[in-house]
């Protein structure tokens, strides 16, 4: 039993230091959700996080990229996700909650052009009004002018 001890050890302390190395979630507003309508720039199926891009149509007939992080590869298969799940050039409409400073979001849920729904991690942490409707979820309020 006395070999098996540090080795024990050495295991907690390997998980236990990466649980902590993650980075915060501070960065969004949970308590808001937005909804987007666009073509998908690109899909990032990526470790730490995965990312949708997105080109969103302003009045002026010019576009606003819009990326959404949703988690790691293994979270989202979990939630029904394929690493071909959304292909650049797709219409999709994206519900998301802000970040608080930039033109991102958190993911929670991602709309095909079928109607079908994939889901993302910011489910798990909206604190907003329940959504039952997507035709209800308002869009977010014009980006500042880029410099």
């Amino acid at each position: 039993m006395k070999s098996r001890l540090p080795v024990l050890a050495s295991l907690l302390a390997l998980v236990s230091s990466s649980t902590w190395a993650h980075h915060s979630t501070a960065e969004f507003d949970y308590t808001k959700a937005y909804l987007v309508d666009g073509t998908v720039k690109e899909f990032q199926w990526t470790n730490p996080h995965s990312w949708v891009q997105v080109l969103v149509p302003k009045e002026d007939g010019g576009s606003d990229e819009w990326g959404f992080e949703l988690g790691a590869p293994l979270f989202n298969i979990r939630m029904g996700w394929k690493s071909d799940s959304v292909t650049a050039g797709q219409h999709v409409k994206v519900i998301f909650c802000p970040s608080r400073a930039r033109a991102r979001g958190t993911l929670m849920r991602l709309i095909l052009p079928d109607g079908s729904v994939l889901n993302g991690i910011a489910n798990n942490f909206y604190r907003g009004p329940p959504i039952a409707e997507t035709d209800k979820v308002q869009p977010p309020p014009p980006l500042p002018p880029q410099s």
